[in-house]
């Protein structure tokens, strides 16, 4: 069984790996936007999280080739890499911030996918003999070459989603030399048992553009303000629902009765979701469903710039930057209150992406958890922050508040006002 796919031509299954394609939880993923609200800036990035898991699983299967694994290992890691998108909820990771709120604890899609693997058994039954190992693979503790293809920071899921969100959204930002990185990927061996997936030093250039893309991604495309505005305000609809009961505060509740949670969970899906809000809802929530829908957005009307340039006093920096949500909760509600506005007329976001693929190491803080390894001609490893030509200051962290058109510049003063820091944004000249 094969697929046709815009960036590798065929990718072809196995029969086990045809059997798990064909669940119900896998074709789920076919409902489920890689990119969420991004279509509303780059309208053909509407590709779904099946499509990269299976690119994903071409790429791992490469790889796998490349390192010389043996066939189970490479069975296992393709595996791995078809499922490992399976606990995305609705939007991908807006929905594990309503989880966050509704748990008050981490919840991420890996532990979604986690539990799925353990529990579905559908799944298991497809899996066969490779279901118990797969549910470890993920676990960091474990962490070995075949974990790190799945999940580190040359693993087969960047490959694949920077390639692939470039070439749906159209933009050049995601392109690097594939080949070259795949082809010079090795193992090297580490203390003890512990090896480490490391590109030869051949392919360095080929890992900077990587680098940079995966950089330049984030800063375009991922980070891209309407996007922002665009999620924030699915998740305070989201938040609405759960008040207003359209969504099931129990059900979602995994400690309470972990089938039915999975049940309910794996029921919601960017359409689903979208459907119950507008059925169930009468009041907030399927309002800002409906703005979404009619691309009715909120508007920038405040941005700080967090940098060392930008606001010179310490004090104020940190203040700004170690915001908690819950005090992003109370300014936002002292401005829209100033403002005279409802709270889903008003949302406060700050920036907190950070990328750390250009982290230098420094023998007092150590490296980052999985670092990018260079192996040279002479045997010897380096990070490759030892030794790049590159270097750069994290993603720039920016405050914005948006509101409704008319609201902007009355808002936009009032938010100068109680946050205490001059108001950086400059609308664009029509």
């Amino acid at each position: 069984m094969s697929f046709r796919d815009p960036l590798y031509d065929f990718i072809s299954l196995s029969r086990q790996e045809k059997n798990l394609v064909n669940c119900k939880i896998l074709q789920r993923l076919t409902r489920i936007k890689q990119l969420g609200h991004t279509y509303i800036v780059y309208p053909s990035a509407v590709h779904n999280r099946f499509e990269h898991s299976l690119g994903t699983l071409y790429v791992a299967g490469r790889i796998c080739r490349q390192l010389e694994l043996p066939e189970r290992d490479t069975r296992l890691v393709r595996a791995g890499a078809l499922l490992h998108d399976l606990g995305h909820g609705p939007f991908s990771h807006v929905f594990e911030k309503i989880m966050n709120d509704l748990l008050g604890e981490d919840f991420s899609h890996e532990k979604a996918t986690q539990l799925i693997l353990e529990n579905n058994s559908e799944l298991k039954r497809n899996l066969g003999d490779l279901a118990g190992e797969l549910a470890q693979i993920f676990e960091s503790e474990r962490e070995t070459v075949r974990s790190e293809i799945l999940s580190g920071t040359l693993d087969a899921d960047k490959l694949d989603y920077l390639r692939r969100d470039s070439y749906h959204t159209g933009v050049a930002y995601g392109i690097f030399d594939f080949e070259r990185v795949v082809r010079n990927l090795c193992v090297v061996k580490g203390y003890g048992k512990r090896n480490y997936l490391c590109i030869h030093e051949k392919g360095r250039d080929a890992v900077e553009s990587y680098r940079m893309a995966r950089y330049l991604m984030h800063t375009q495309v991922y980070e891209h303000h309407t996007r922002l505005i665009a999620d924030d305000m699915f998740l305070r609809a989201l938040r609405f629902a759960v008040d207003e009961s359209v969504l099931d505060r129990d059900a979602l509740d995994l400690h309470k009765d972990l089938g039915k949670f999975l049940n309910y969970y794996i029921s919601l899906d960017d359409g689903s979701i979208q459907y119950l809000i507008l059925k169930r809802s009468r009041d907030k929530a399927r309002k800002i469903i409906l703005n979404l829908l009619n691309r009715k957005l909120l508007k920038r009307s405040y941005i700080i710039p967090i940098s060392i340039e930008a606001i010179p006093d310490y004090r104020e920096r940190m203040r700004l930057m170690q915001m908690k949500q819950g005090e992003i909760d109370k300014l936002e509600n002292a401005i829209a209150s100033k403002a005279g506005l409802n709270p889903e007329e008003l949302i406060v976001h700050l920036q907190s992406t950070e990328i750390k693929l250009y982290e230098r190491p420094d023998e007092n803080i150590g490296v980052e958890e999985k670092p990018i390894l260079i192996e040279h001609y002479d045997g010897s490893v380096r990070h490759i922050g030892e030794e790049s030509p590159f270097s750069a200051s994290p993603i720039p962290k920016r405050l914005y508040v948006f509101c409704s058109e008319t609201a902007k510049k009355k808002v936009g003063k009032i938010a100068e006002e109680v946050i205490g820091v001059k108001n950086c944004y400059v609308p664009n000249k029509k």
